[in-house]
């Protein structure tokens, strides 16, 4: 298993990024518009991208606005991450200056999986900070990018 790391320093503050990611609303205008997310321990995690893959899971742990743990999985099977077998966590650290930290790990990811949603992350976690810093990000150009079966070739 390999870990997924990303970091981030956002000009924002850490109420507004934790925001980002637990509001439903929030969460549409930079990841998916469909999202299911109801921010309490067991609550669901549940979003679905414009090209129709959707990622289910569950909340894990809360700490408003310093933490997000969730179960994380994709409802196509033959992907093969099937929802709650891996676990993302979000540590949000507000700081002195007034920008916020932003660290996630995802783990349990095996090999091209994990390759392909290490860039995943970063893609959105990009489109996270430029919505918190008040920016417009427009269309997602990932926003007919399928989820790979994990029987498909490596390119």
């Amino acid at each position: 298993m390999k870990l997924v790391v990303q970091q981030l320093v956002v000009r924002a503050s850490a109420q507004r990024v934790f925001e980002l990611f637990t509001d439903p609303v929030q969460f549409g205008r930079w990841m998916a518009e469909d999202a299911l997310l109801d921010a309490t321990p067991g609550g669901v995690v549940r979003w679905t991208h414009p090209h129709g893959d959707t990622v289910s899971g569950r909340y894990l742990e809360l700490d408003p606005p310093r933490r997000i743990v969730f179960t994380y999985g994709w409802e196509r099977a033959d992907v093969g991450i099937p929802p709650g077998s891996t676990t993302v966590e979000i540590d949000i650290v507000g700081q002195l200056d007034g920008t916020t930290l932003v660290k996630l790990v995802h783990r349990g990811l095996e090999g091209r999986a994990a390759d392909a949603h290490d860039g995943g992350w970063a893609h959105y976690l990009d489109r996270l900070r430029r919505r918190a810093e008040g920016q417009d990000v427009g269309a997602d150009p990932w926003a007919d990018r399928r989820v790979p079966s994990r029987e498909a070739p490596d390119r």
